[in-house]
Parts: structure tokens; C-alpha cells; sequence
């Protein structure tokens, strides 16, 4: 009888006026979306016919597996996700990066330089504040290119004060993945540090998704490990030097993050990366859950035995991506990896960038002295200041794409913050 007296019965509670109840009875029923389509809202302009926006029929693909029935027309070949915001905390709350702006700039005009169809960009600004955010910055490119979404959720964290949890993130991006990716063929999602660089004869990423499709690739696999901030042209140390001797490397207004970043402590193509910090592009259609670094969930991992034989893969207990492809370096496309460096990266800089001492690793010493083009180490003399080589230079971005880029950038003009 006590069970019966308990039990929750809606119409008694609510009446049977409404279908929903007011929000502030609603508990966490609040959180049922009702809204217009995505694109609609967010992409398509009043009045336009979506079929005029559908690009042309796939090709003849190796492995048709991820077409599935029903699926949604495609608009776009490739496109991008972001979460970002004016400042963020890094992890473990070490420093805090206040040049959400500046980077978020630079990075969508690479991108669509690079062949992104379309951007979106997840504006995590006002889980900080109320009083800026990365609109004013979106606002600079065309509509049809770059989306704005406001995502002021906040981050938790298991871990008490360490907002370098970024669980607002993981949301985001598969906001974006069930949003917009079921109308593109392509899609990733990355940082506004990370740069993906069409390589070999390529020249957009469009071009590489439709090799990645020749070949059957469903997702695409980038190499990353961060790159170095080059010294010579990082502002000058004694402007933001401690009385500890530690500072904090500081890309000048005249210079862009991909050009003063362009310095990896091994030569491409890269042999050791750090897998965890890998990222992904795949096809929206093929991939049914996505975690940052990795495709959890896909078209083919979530068959059975009987549908995987009857679909002409190969059944194995232990499953393994059939379709992963780890992107050749030199031939396809790179991925560079434009960490911040902060001031605790400079502990003991002074003495661990030195010749003497100094090795070819990636955290002896955080700041970037790139080896010369045609070095030869018995006849390339050393470094006038004394310190070490230590990082390679992809000439590929260093003569192509950044010139590309600079210019683009004078074209639009700069916002900086």
C-alpha cells in the first residue's frame, strides 16, 4: 500500500491542460528539446530551397557500407567543429590563455583556405562571462561558411577545481556531430590549435576526402605531438620575464601562430607521435559515436556476426576499425599541432636549450631553434647564442601555405584579443 500511495501519476500531479508543464515544474524535463531543425536555424537562410544547396551524387565509392537508407542529403563535403572561448584554464589550472580570439581568427581562415566547406564554431564564452565572446570575430567571415552556436555550459569536473576537465567539450562536439554531420560527408573536430595541411599535390582538404573515399577509408587518422614555438621570432623574453628567469612565449602582432609554430621536434614524415593526442576526420555517415581521439561506435562495429559476414567484412572477437587509415605525411596531409607554450614551459630554458647540453626530444626544451634547410652537421656551423637545434620545419607550410595565409589575413584585417 505504501508502494501504490507513492507512486507518481503525471495527470494528478499536472492536470491535463498542457502536455508539458511550466519550467519551474518541470524538473529535468526542462531539458526536452523543442526547436527548429539545426540547419534551419543555424545555416540555411529564410527562404532558401535546401535541394539547390545539395552538392552532386557521391562517386563510385570502394565500400558503400555507410550509405545507409533514408540518410540526410548532403550540403557539404567537408566541415569542422570547434568549442572555444575568449580565455580558457589550462589543464590542472596551470595558466590562464586569454588569446581565444586572435587564434579562433587565424585558424577559420586557414581552414577555409585549406578547403573546409563549413565551420562551426561551439562559443563556450559565456560559461566565463557575460561580457564578451567570439561573435564579433565570427561576424568577419560569410555565414555560408562559419556558424556560430552559443554553448555557454559550464565544465565539470570529478576532479574539485580543475577546469582543464573539458566536459563541456566532449558535449559539443557531438552536438555538432549529430547537428550538421549527417548533412556532410566529412567531418572533424578540432582545436584552434590544430592545423590540418593538405600535402603532396594536394590542395584542400576537399581533394584528399575524395582520395580517402577512392581508397575506402572511413576514418582518417592524424599524427600529432606539439610543436615549438620558434625563438627568433617570439616577442621579446625580457618583456614578460620573472625575477625566476621563466617567461612567457608571446607570438607577436606581425606574426601568425602557424608560422611561429612551424617547429617540430621530429622531421616529417614523423615516425613517434603521441597517440593519445591524435585526432580524427571521418565520414559522418560511418561513425555513430565519436570521443575526442577516437571512433567508439561505427556502421560496422555494431553489427553482429551474421550482419558483419553478410556485409562482406571480417568478423573478429576483439574488433579492430577496418576502415582507419593513418594520413601519410608526405603525400596527403599533416596536422600541426600549435600548443600554447606557457610560462612554467620555460622552466630552466636558459640553461636547456644550450648546444652543450640540449637533445632532439620533445620536452627538454619547450622553445623551438629550427634546424637549417640543408643542415649538415659537419659542415653547418652552430648557433651564434649558443643554443641547440632541436626542431624541424615543414617547408611545405613554411612556403605555400603560410604565405596563403598572411595574405588572406591582410585582406580581412585583424581583430586581436
Amino acid at each position: 500500500k505504501g508502494a501504490i500511495d507513492q507512486l507518481f501519476v503525471a495527470d494528478d500531479v499536472f492536470g491535463k491542460e498542457h502536455v508539458l508543464p511550466k519550467i519551474d515544474e518541470s524538473g529535468r524535463w526542462e531539458n526536452i528539446p523543442v526547436c527548429m531543425p539545426s540547419l534551419m536555424t543555424h545555416v540555411i537562410p529564410k527562404g532558401e530551397d535546401l535541394n539547390a544547396l545539395i552538392i552532386p551524387p557521391e562517386p563510385n565509392l570502394k565500400n558503400k557500407i555507410d550509405i545507409l537508407p533514408g540518410a540526410a542529403p548532403k550540403i557539404h563535403k567537408v566541415i569542422a567543429c570547434t568549442w572555444a572561448a575568449t580565455t580558457f584554464r589550462t589543464r590542472g589550472n596551470r595558466a590562464n590563455v586569454n588569446d581565444g580570439k586572435r587564434r579562433l581568427q587565424e585558424w577559420l581562415e586557414f581552414n577555409l583556405l585549406s578547403g573546409f566547406d563549413h565551420i562551426y564554431v561551439y562559443d563556450n564564452s559565456g560559461a566565463f562571462t557575460n561580457e564578451d565572446s567570439l561573435a564579433d570575430v565570427i561576424g568577419l567571415f560569410d555565414k555560408s561558411q562559419v556558424t556560430r552556436v552559443d554553448w555557454p555550459c559550464k565544465i565539470c569536473s570529478n576532479r574539485d577545481g580543475n577546469e582543464g576537465d573539458r566536459s563541456s567539450q566532449y558535449a559539443a562536439e557531438s552536438s555538432c556531430r549529430l547537428r550538421f554531420g549527417a548533412h556532410a560527408r566529412w567531418l572533424g573536430s578540432f582545436d584552434t590549435d590544430e592545423y590540418l595541411v593538405p600535402m603532396g599535390d594536394f590542395n584542400s582538404m576537399g581533394e584528399v576526402a575524395d582520395k580517402f573515399d577512392e581508397d575506402g577509408v572511413k576514418v582518417a587518422v592524424f599524427k600529432s605531438s606539439p610543436a615549438k614555438p620558434r625563438f627568433d621570432l617570439l616577442d621579446d623574453p625580457s618583456n614578460t620575464m620573472t625575477s625566476a628567469g621563466t617567461f612567457t612565449p608571446t607570438v607577436t602582432e606581425d606574426e601568425t601562430f602557424l608560422h611561429t609554430y612551424n617547429c617540430n621536434w621530429e622531421k616529417f614524415p614523423r615516425k613517434n607521435d603521441l597517440s593519445h593526442r591524435r585526432k580524427q576526420m571521418y565520414r559522418a555517415d560511418y561513425v555513430k559515436l565519436h570521443y575526442v581521439h577516437y571512433s567508439t561506435i561505427t556502421v560496422v562495429s555494431q553489427l553482429t556476426e551474421a550482419e558483419t559476414n553478410s556485409a562482406g567484412e571480417i568478423w573478429t572477437h576483439r574488433y579492430k576499425e577496418p576502415h582507419a587509415h593513418e594520413v601519410d605525411e608526405e603525400t596527403e596531409a599533416t596536422m600541426l599541432h600549435t600548443k600554447s607554450k606557457v610560462e612554467h614551459n620555460t622552466n630552466g630554458w636558459d640553461s636547456r636549450c644550450k648546444q652543450s647540453v640540449s637533445s632532439i626530444m620533445e620536452g627538454h626544451c619547450s622553445l623551438g631553434f629550427p634546424f637549417p634547410k640543408d643542415y649538415d652537421p659537419n659542415k653547418t656551423p652552430a648557433r651564434s647564442d649558443g643554443r641547440a637545434y632541436n626542431c624541424f620545419m615543414n617547408e611545405i607550410i613554411e612556403t605555400r601555405w603560410w604565405p596563403k595565409l598572411v595574405e588572406a589575413m591582410e585582406r580581412r584585417g585583424k581583430i586581436t584579443g
